[in-house]
């Protein structure tokens, strides 16, 4: 008894810290699965063996080891890689060995001692969030091919409730690792169901070739794109720092209203209801009395009037209370200009395709027409890009273009003001000529010697700008390690992509990513589609296959995304007063959470239901198929979008899809003059017009609140009284985003009820 009573105690204590507990129970479920991995066959597999010790060890060191600190967790995580990189090469990774690697993070997010807002709580609740957001996503995703990433800041609120006081900062984390969860996830989903449809062959495996569509693969596409690819945009973080972001202000206004006053919580609550009532009963009535869902009206009426099936799903006015309220985010300007791209993509239906109803949006946006128009603007962006840096260069100036005055022992920080003494103008040219001479590799040594004995330090010293050079060298080692694995050791059912491929088509992932963090911080929009001009030289220089192609494009796509994932919520970050490396650290978190959980969901998928069939048809993959395998052509010398010409002339077709283009240019040139968006008029064109409608509700919204001020300003009342009315009108104006941010977080809240309720069923 005397011997059993430190043991009780032990285990009393044990269990009264959930956290130390929860990781007990996961790695001993972790070990059992290895063990009973190992006795079916696998006692001289090596993986099976590291499994099993790597479990142990993690349950040994949950149960009696201390909380690992900085130290220890450099060297779990360097342990971590090193397995990584050694089971790939003597080829002896398995999925035991992937779930071994993903223990040691889960371990050190579990049992560290984060500081404030990057609590356990914090990390507990966003990696629980993650999970319920990463499989909402990749079930929209393969049923829909549409995703809706709003939604997590609503439950993270409600499990931070539950668990304690609720903090808005804590909440930010916890919306920071899910929503990069499923970015990252989503962001390479693509590749494996366009492989498993166009493919099969190479995805299934024969006799004598193993499956290329493996829990591994998965991973390794996950994961080497995402850690790779997280730094692409830092160094331009402050070039999108005063654009609309018209997704993130209603996320941050939420997230910071929540944890406000009453009054403000009311204010969000009644929009965040009328938006799940509608939802919530819109969807049950159309499918009782039409038999469908309500997607966009008049459509929906079909069942009921035939004649409004005249009018495809993609026309008409979108049924998301969500879009219309993202439209007033984004502004009555820029929701109008996306209306006129929709007119254009309108023009297309009605005049060139006959308005035929039978004709899916998906089909739509093959038209060369739509390609050449979008590329048209595409090259007023890149032009009017070129021409802002070049004036900058020559004068510096505010946006404006007037002289920017600076007071003087004064540098704006993000904390605040710091004193110092600037040099004089006259001498400013002198010293940035020398600085640019003394940077040499041995400046170069010396900053990457700081960068890694006191990262802390070493950003702070640049007030938390990371410099350009470690995006390039991220960009590099990316390339280095797809050459070694994809040229060398091809460890994936002989998977081979050229070395020259992947050195000429992976720096436009930085030009991709660029253009998407446009689209999304002035338009709401994640619209990267550049990077998929990468297949164009991989068909006519390299000749590879379907696979080859398809992995490459989504690997760059999943190398934005990461980018993009770190951007959007650096900005989150800064609305809700989170420190920029308190952000990064929830980006990590939710990469590995996406890489290792949302590779488990999607590859589970695969086993269950396959790709392409009535349960996840996997529209964006059969999309992206269709495309790749249309490029064929190009071997033959022949331009995108001639086939559809049929014995027309070259020449002649090819001048017809140019007089798009130029179209294209003219008016993307004529909206810069005018200081609107061109990216807008893209998006416009690349949507469904029914979505851009739905837009102009949200927009006609912010109009009505601007022209309110306006009357104000030019109203004939006295002076002293103006500042009153303006006040006034700010509280009215706050009060209505307010309620269109609960709108936006109530129709993603149904959206993940409904989503979970469907696939209970379907399973079940």
């Amino acid at each position: 008894m005397r011997v059993l009573r430190p043991m009780r105690q032990y285990l009393r204590g044990l269990f009264s810290d959930p956290t130390r507990a929860l990781a007990c129970g996961l790695f001993a479920a972790g070990l059992f699965y290895a063990v009973l991995w190992l006795t079916e066959g696998h006692w001289f597999r090596p993986g099976a063996i590291i499994a099993v010790i790597a479990e142990a060890g993690l349950l040994y060191l949950s149960l009696f080891g201390r909380p690992p600190n900085k130290k220890d967790l450099a060297i779990l995580g360097s342990g971590a890689l090193a397995l990584l990189i050694l089971a790939w090469f003597f080829g002896v990774l398995s999925h035991v060995v992937v779930m071994a690697i993903g223990g040691v993070a889960l371990y050190a997010a579990l049992l560290s001692e984060p500081k404030y807002p990057v609590t356990k709580r914090a990390l507990g609740t966003g990696i629980v969030v993650g999970i319920i957001m990463t499989f909402m996503a990749i079930y929209l995703a393969l049923k829909l091919g549409v995703v809706f990433l709003v939604g997590a800041e609503m439950l993270g609120a409600i499990f931070l409730s539950v668990g304690g006081r609720y903090t808005s900062q804590e909440n930010t984390i916890v919306v920071t690792i899910a929503n990069s969860s499923a970015m990252i996830a989503v962001g390479v989903l693509i590749v494996f169901p366009a492989i498993v449809i166009n493919d099969p062959v190479t995805a299934y495996g024969t006799s004598t070739v193993p499956p290329l569509i493996t829990y591994e693969f998965i991973v390794y596409v996950t994961i080497v794109a995402a850690v790779f690819g997280m730094l692409l945009l830092a160094p331009m973080r402050d070039r999108f720092e005063n654009e609309a972001w018209p997704q993130i202000q209603p996320q941050a206004r939420c997230i910071n209203s929540i944890g406000g006053d009453a009054q403000a919580k009311k204010t969000v609550g009644i929009g965040l209801a009328a938006a799940a009532g509608w939802m919530g009963v819109s969807q049950p009535l159309s499918n009782y009395y039409t038999g469908s869902p309500f997607s966009s009206f008049p459509n929906v009426l079909e069942g009921v009037v035939p004649a409004a099936g005249a009018i495809p799903d993609w026309v008409g006015v979108n049924n998301s209370p969500m879009i219309a309220g993202i439209g007033f985010f984004v502004g009555w300007r820029r929701t109008l200009v996306i209306a006129a791209g929709s007119v254009l993509s309108l023009f297309v239906w009605i005049v060139l395709e006959g308005a035929n109803s039978a004709i899916a949006f998906g089909e739509h946006l093959q038209r060369a027409e739509i390609l050449y128009l979008a590329l048209g603007v595409f090259v007023t962006i890149i032009a009017g890009d070129v021409l802002t840096g070049r004036q900058k260069e020559e004068a510096p100036s505010g946006e404006d273009g007037e002289d920017v005055e600076v007071p003087m022992g004064e540098i704006a920080t993000d904390d605040g003001v710091e004193t110092e003494c600037p040099p004089k103008s006259s001498e400013l040219s002198r010293l940035l000529r020398v600085r640019e001479e003394m940077f040499s590799i041995q400046t170069l040594k010396e900053e990457i010697r700081a960068m890694i004995e006191n990262p802390r330090e070493y950003l702070q010293s640049r007030r938390g700008q990371i410099p350009p050079w470690v995006a390039v060298l991220s960009m590099v080692l990316f390339m280095i390690v797809n050459i070694i694995v994809f040229w060398f050791i091809r460890p994936f059912a002989g998977l081979q992509i050229h070395w020259l491929l992947i050195i000429l088509g992976s720096p436009l992932a930085l030009v991709s990513a660029y253009f998407t963090a446009r689209a999304i911080s002035e338009t709401g929009m994640l619209a990267g589609y550049i990077s998929d001009i990468v297949a164009i030289p991989a068909v006519l220089f390299f000749r590879v296959g379907f696979s080859v192609i398809t992995t490459f494009v989504s690997m760059l796509g999943a190398v934005q995304d990461s980018a993009i994932a770190l951007l959007v919520h650096l900005k989150l970050g800064r609305l809700t007063k989170v420190r920029g490396r308190d952000i990064a650290k929830g980006v990590f978190v939710g990469v590995m959470l996406g890489t290792f959980v949302g590779s488990a969901i999607t590859y589970l998928i695969f086993l269950t239901y396959g790709f392409g069939g009535s349960d996840f048809p996997s529209p964006a993959a059969q999309l992206f198929g269709f495309l790749v395998t249309s490029l064929e052509g190009l071997g033959e010398f022949r331009l995108p979008g001639l086939d559809q010409f049929g014995d027309v002339s070259p020449i002649i077709a090819f001048s017809y899809l140019l007089s798009y283009a130029i179209f294209g240019f003219v008016a993307g040139r004529e909206l810069s003059k005018r200081g609107m968006s061109p990216m807008s008029l893209v998006v416009g064109i690349l949507i469904p017009p029914a979505t851009a409608v739905a837009m102009l509700v949200g927009g006609a919204i912010d109009y009505r609140m601007k022209k309110r001020l306006d009357y104000i300003d030019i109203a004939p009342c006295a002076p002293e009284d103006r500042p009153t009315q303006t006040r006034i009108y700010e509280m009215s104006y706050d009060r209505t985003s307010r309620i269109l941010s609960g709108v936006v977080a109530g129709e993603a809240v149904v959206t993940v009820a409904w989503v979970m309720l469907d696939a209970f069923f379907t399973a079940f």
